[in-house]
């Protein structure tokens, strides 16, 4: 099956090195969802 999205691109900055940081990518074969928790 061929999908819409070859490829996801998530563009994000460390600011602080010491901490843990989680970026969820959601995926299914013709889209994608990104969020960032507050």
């Amino acid at each position: 099956m061929a999908s819409f999205f070859p490829e996801v691109v998530v563009v994000f900055t460390v600011q602080d090195l010491t901490q843990t940081y989680h970026v969820p990518l959601l995926l299914s074969p013709f889209g994608y969802s990104t969020y960032r928790r507050s």
